[in-house]
């Protein structure tokens, strides 16, 4: 208790309740009508909804919500988290990457299918936990015959009962598992949610499920009008068409594919690519110096970039400054042979401090968020160096940014897999370049 007591008043009130909560769920708030675990024979797998809703289960099949029980990195950390802190903290991981194991308190119930059809379609309703939004699993999860959707006239279907569902149509059906708490200090680790709700999306009525239950393309568009699009499409192989039919791979920044085993880094990567703008300029400043600023602007994306689990997300500005011939006067940004960024670089995520006030990549130990630096949708920031030019150069100088993404620090990945075993990819998210006199 000693410790919960340094914590301001809001988090005390949620540590307190985790640490209370006597559910078979807990430390997660995950709820069922009966307060009781679920019969697995209430659920379908995946393959068994495709029977019906074909474009829908093959759009899904691979997609990170597929994968988010068996994700490479994910495995890792979870298995980590188990060795580390123990089966609650296991089974609070896995009651948002394995929902139906948890309901069920089977470990291997259809985790292989992590956030399957019957996961997100038998919630009923999302608790409000953290800032109007839900977190750390916080929903109602029916299951039985009843499958909840968008739709206020769903097409019947042999298979189950159909019903409109208000909570699918918005954003917080996917805050209960896009907003992360610490189980037992009720520190914000991911606030995708908040970050959403705090901004330009939310004022415009732009839901979640706008931009990720789109195409790439789809979602560019409807950030650059900041209007939802309407998709026409089919949600029962040969039943009607519909008006507007949601995209069922729900992409976001996961692009390494070759180890996670999604199936859609092309989609993500398009993402990444239309998410900012950015622009450079440089000119001669006092003395032998050039003076660089950086201009970027989150354009395209509805939260912050990074989001998620921003203590191991990597965005950075790569700056690379020639002269004449092609010489490298000045570097900032780059990446060493072991796949380490410059120290220095202007980095956006955000550091987390374990108890004994050391960084940690490690959610389950931490206790307190040392710093977080990212760039709010639809706003500009602006970085600037002072660059000093070496005697000798040749003008005119070249100044490239560059701003680049990756999912961890390389240095975290060989800790978990053994050095160079797990190499990430590096996505260039954007780029700019321009020219300036030699200063005098």
């Amino acid at each position: 208790m000693r410790r919960l007591l340094l914590l301001p008043a809001p988090l005390l009130l949620l540590a307190l309740a985790f640490a209370q909560d006597p559910s078979p769920f807990a430390p997660s708030r995950m709820r069922t009508p009966d307060g009781k675990l679920s019969d697995p024979d209430h659920f379908f797998e995946a393959k068994d909804c495709g029977e019906c809703h074909k474009g829908q289960y093959e759009q899904w099949k691979g997609s990170l919500h597929n994968r988010a029980h068996d994700d490479g990195i994910y495995r890792a950390f979870a298995e980590l988290a188990r060795k580390d802190a123990g089966e609650e903290t296991y089974r609070f991981c896995s009651s948002c990457h394995t929902p139906l194991a948890i309901a069920t308190g089977k470990e291997d119930y259809l985790a292989h299918e992590g956030v399957t059809c019957d996961v997100c379609h038998s919630i009923r309703t999302v608790d409000v936990v953290h800032a109007g939004g839900g977190a750390n699993a916080s929903f109602l999860l029916e299951g039985g015959e009843v499958r909840f959707g968008p739709l206020e006239d769903p097409s019947p279907t042999p298979a189950h009962k159909s019903l409109f569902s208000e909570t699918h149509r918005g954003a917080m059906l996917c805050s209960a598992c896009h907003t992360l708490l610490h189980p037992k200090n009720g520190l914000p680790i991911e606030n995708t949610y908040e970050e959403w709700a705090k901004g330009p999306y939310a004022k415009a009525g732009i839901q979640c499920q706008d931009c990720h239950m789109r195409s790439a393309a789809q979602a560019a568009e409807v950030a650059r009008t900041m209007k939802p699009l309407k998709v026409p499409g089919r949600t029962l192989g040969d039943m009607m068409d519909r008006p507007d039919v949601h995209d069922h791979r729900f992409s976001g920044a996961s692009t390494d594919s070759k180890h996670t085993g999604g199936a859609h880094a092309a989609e993500s990567e398009a993402r990444l690519k239309a998410a900012v703008e950015m622009s450079v300029a440089a000119a001669p400043g006092a003395g032998r110096t050039l003076d660089v600023t950086v201009s970027l602007t989150n354009v395209g994306a509805g939260h912050a970039i990074p989001t998620s689990i921003t203590e191991l997300r990597q965005v950075w500005i790569d700056v690379r400054v020639t002269d004449a011939k092609g010489k490298e006067v000045f570097r900032s940004g780059a990446v060493d042979g072991d796949g380490r960024v410059d120290p220095e670089a202007v980095m956006y995520h955000s550091v987390l401090l374990d108890e004994k006030g050391e960084v940690t990549y490690l959610p389950w130990r931490a206790e307190k968020m040392a710093m977080e630096r990212l760039l709010p949708p639809k706003e500009t920031v602006r970085e600037k160096w002072e660059v000093r030019v070496p005697a000798g150069a040749e003008g005119p100088l070249a100044v490239e940014a560059l701003l680049r993404y990756r999912a961890a620090p390389q240095e975290v990945m060989d800790g978990l897999f053994g050095k160079g075993r797990f190499d990430l990819r590096i996505v260039d998210m954007a780029t700019a370049r321009t020219e300036a006199a030699l200063p005098r």
